[in-house]
């Protein structure tokens, strides 16, 4: 594909918050977790890399309490069509609200975002903003994504009417899972990384055992997604 001369790389979901539910929307994983979710007796929510609001704006018309957070700007302007409640400007691992939820859910593999050195400080968070008998729940990548994608994936196609590219590929090494993102818009090519780490299951159930206590469901997803739920000590 081509575009203009002009180019500019981009990062933080700024360019790529506009097409989001569009390219990555995954009904089958939403389907999973609000059944999940569903089967669990919860009235208040924080819902952390909230991205787009939808499952935000599912549970609300749900009935639940729910708040929304993500620590991108343009991921909160683009879920105005989703969700309708308070949605905070916040980084997942160092926020202090003064309040606490039934359930805190970190979904759409957001946990891979973070570095190891950053996961006590998430627990510990989370923890804090817990209900006695709260949950945290989350899902992170399988470990066989790595295998998946070690040879590299490519889909080119349009969005909106503008023409783009999507290349993941992994590193086995470095256990890392880059997304990369290029549109060909009429200003000029418009290009944006994310990289995520995938973390063993057993090194996450270390980091949570001293806030909570671990249930692992490791064929959420088959190959793909593991559910990781806490229940506060």
């Amino acid at each position: 594909m081509e575009g203009s001369a002009k180019s500019r790389n981009v990062s933080n979901y700024e360019m790529l918050a506009q097409y989001y539910d569009e390219l990555l929307q995954d009904e089958e994983a939403l389907s999973l977790w609000l059944k999940y979710i569903e089967e669990e007796q919860f009235h208040t929510v924080l819902e952390l890399a909230s991205g787009s609001g939808v499952m935000a704006g599912i549970l609300q018309r749900k009935g639940y309490d729910v708040i929304a957070s993500d620590i991108s700007e343009a991921m909160k302007d683009a879920a105005f069509s989703n969700f309708s409640g308070e949605y905070l400007i916040l980084n997942m691992i160092d926020y202090d609200l003064h309040r606490k939820f039934d359930l805190i859910l970190c979904i759409c593999d957001s946990v891979n975002y973070l570095f190891e050195d950053e996961l006590d400080r998430f627990f510990d968070c989370a923890a804090k903003h817990l209900n006695e008998n709260g949950r945290l729940i989350f899902d992170m990548h399988h470990k066989n994504r790595l295998k998946e994608f070690s040879e590299q994936y490519i889909e080119e196609g349009y969005v909106s009417d503008v023409p783009y590219q999507w290349t993941i590929s992994s590193d086995e090494y470095d256990s890392t899972i880059s997304e990369h993102f290029t549109f060909y818009t009429k200003d000029g090519m418009i290009q944006e990384h994310h990289t995520q780490n995938v973390f063993d299951p057993e090194l996450i159930m270390k980091k949570m055992k001293p806030y909570f206590n671990v249930r692992m469901i490791e064929d959420f997803v088959e190959d793909e997604k593991i559910l990781m739920v806490g229940y506060l000590k």
